[in-house]
């Protein structure tokens, strides 16, 4: 009777702890001999779009872009990044990318959810003169803070890229079986 009481208490203890522990997003783990590993959230597919392995590891991020394209010319990209939270609330992490972009011109847009209902507050940098547009979708899942960006060269690529974006964003969960 006593070691079925422990077992229930153990098991009860550990089921309190999952329930606890903030969860947090699916990353995708990789080794770079150059710099470490490298990591980014993980992506369902998108129709006639892939992921480039390249640019994926030179930045850190899970890098995707029309099928077709040249990794180097293409007019508009999407990066998905996970950062660990380090203490920092997702207003400060906007906050902080918000003044890395001086100046572009912040926009906010509207909030864009992903499968699990999860908003992502969304924000478009303009550049003031020449550069290109970025399109930001942040979000916090656990002790990772996400951040999907559309990088276009214009504005006629940013605005084409939009709904894909908005996709990729719609597609996401922190569980994406394959």
């Amino acid at each position: 009777m006593l070691v079925l009481l422990r077992r229930s208490a153990l098991l009860g203890m550990g089921f309190a702890a999952l329930c606890l522990a903030p969860a947090g997003a699916e990353m995708l783990q990789f080794p770079n001999p150059d710099d470490g590993m490298k990591s980014w959230p993980k992506l369902e597919t998108i129709d006639e779009w892939h992921q480039d392995q390249d640019a994926s590891m030179k930045l850190a991020a899970n890098v995707i872009i029309p099928d077709g394209a040249d990794p180097a010319t293409t007019t508009m990209k999407i990066e998905a990044r996970g950062f660990p939270r380090q203490g920092r609330s997702l207003a400060e992490f906007i906050s902080a990318d918000q003044a890395a972009n001086l100046g572009a011109t912040a926009q906010k847009q509207a909030d864009v959810y992903d499968r699990d209902r999860l908003p992502f507050a969304v924000v478009t940098f303009a550049p003031a003169t020449g550069g290109n547009w970025k399109t930001v979708g942040y979000a916090e899942e656990g002790d990772i803070l996400l951040a999907f960006t559309l990088v276009a060269t214009s504005r006629d690529a940013h605005d084409k890229g939009m709904p894909i974006f908005a996709d990729v964003i719609h597609k996401y969960a922190k569980e994406i079986p394959w």
